[in-house]
């Protein structure tokens, strides 16, 4: 089937008609001609598979990665960097316009690093361990670009290995080493020397020392089960963008919501009187009060329980942080929010279809600043940060 693709759509599809029904076709660009085979049908739309390139887009260039076509890690490598943040750009404005009605012009961060940037990755098992493809398969690869020589190393390494009895494995780089979650059973003998942490099924296999992750004058402790952010180069960018929105006062109350192992809550404690951190993840929160004690910061307090379970009683501050999950806020919480009315919310995103329905929830808030932080470059995703104001 031959198809023309006219535009993109925010997960960095392709977007064509045939027969005068949408065709979303991974790894294609605006400006495409394509020769395609359609894999999956639905109501209003199907998702096609590029078969030959006929006529390639002008924009188009050659991807850094020889499993570009297949691997679903990446879908924007056949974009120079420059158009890579064109497209996020645009998306994130598209979004808001459809969603909220709002012309925004956002500011834009780059990413120091392309490629060799992510500080996790993992990688699944169905008969070879590899990554996921746009359709759900899993390609077994020889490295990855996106993360450093130490983590491909480790990979290679565990593919010697028995992994018959292996469903994922989680490998987290921190500045000290290399952190190993498996989901399964494999003989970890020979891994001992190539990591500072093991973990089997959720139990500790064999540990050297705590891994932590260096930002800006900060030391952060992070575990196997902890968020954190992705990039570890940009994580100071975006961290100061949400000092520049908040712009802090030193008898403000803030409260930061998602918190996390407490990276952003010990980043900006020195602006302000108190931080409040929530977390329900128990490993990340015992993370957060040790990170609290090596920072020497005493102005922030770490709870630990669902952030919908403890808002009622824990939102009374000047500034809120919010750092959701991609599902977004629940509606309670939302709720809470609304009602308690504080000054000024910022809301970091890394999904800005469940943003732009949350801001539609806080009726009682509009929105003043938005920036885009490009943490994963490469790929679609981005990461939105959004200044909420409360209406006069």
């Amino acid at each position: 089937m031959k198809i023309e693709i006219t535009n993109m759509d925010h997960l960095g599809r392709g977007i064509g008609k045939i027969n005068n029904k949408i065709v979303f076709v991974p790894k294609s660009i605006t400006g495409d001609v394509l020769e395609i085979e359609i894999v999956k049908n639905y109501k209003n739309y199907d998702i096609g598979r590029i078969k030959k390139i006929i006529i390639p887009s002008m924009d188009r260039v050659n991807s850094k990665c020889i499993y570009y076509d297949k691997c679903g890690g990446c879908n924007l490598s056949n974009h120079s960097y420059d158009k890579q943040l064109l497209f996020k750009e645009n998306k994130v404005k598209n979004i808001f316009k459809k969603y909220l009605n709002l012309e925004i012009e956002p500011k834009v961060i780059d990413s120091d690093k392309q490629f060799e940037y992510r500080n996790k990755i993992t990688f699944r098992n169905d008969k070879v361990l590899g990554l996921v493809s746009e359709f759900d398969d899993i390609i077994a690869i020889n490295k990855c670009l996106l993360v450093s020589d130490k983590v491909n190393e480790l990979y290679n390494l565990i593919k010697k290995e028995d992994i018959t009895k292996v469903k994922k494995i989680m490998i987290r780089e921190c500045d000290n080493g290399l952190i190993l979650d498996i989901d399964g059973e494999i003989n970890t003998d020979n891994l001992l020397d190539k990591c500072i942490a093991i973990y089997m099924n959720n139990k500790l296999v064999s540990k050297k020392e705590d891994g932590y992750i260096n930002i800006g004058k900060f030391k952060y402790i992070v575990s196997n089960k902890s968020f954190f952010q992705i990039n570890t180069g940009n994580i100071s960018k975006l961290y100061d963008e949400i000092i520049n929105y908040g712009n802090f006062k030193k008898d403000d109350l803030v409260i930061d919501l998602y918190c996390g192992v407490g990276s952003i809550s010990l980043y900006i404690a020195k602006y302000v009187k108190q931080v409040l951190g929530i977390e329900i993840v128990k490993e990340a929160i015992d993370d957060a009060r040790k990170n609290a004690k090596i920072n020497k910061i005493d102005n922030v307090k770490f709870l630990c329980g669902d952030v919908s379970k403890l808002i009622d009683d824990n939102i009374n501050g000047d500034v809120l942080i919010v750092d959701p999950p991609r599902i977004g806020l629940g509606k309670h919480t939302v709720n809470v929010i609304n009602e308690k009315k504080i000054k000024k919310i910022i809301y970091v995103s890394c999904d800005a279809m469940t943003l732009v329905r949350d801001i539609n929830l806080l009726t009682n808030y509009e929105v003043s600043k938005v920036s885009v932080v490009d943490m994963f470059p490469q790929t679609h995703h981005c990461e939105s940060i959004v200044l909420l104001s409360l209406k006069k």
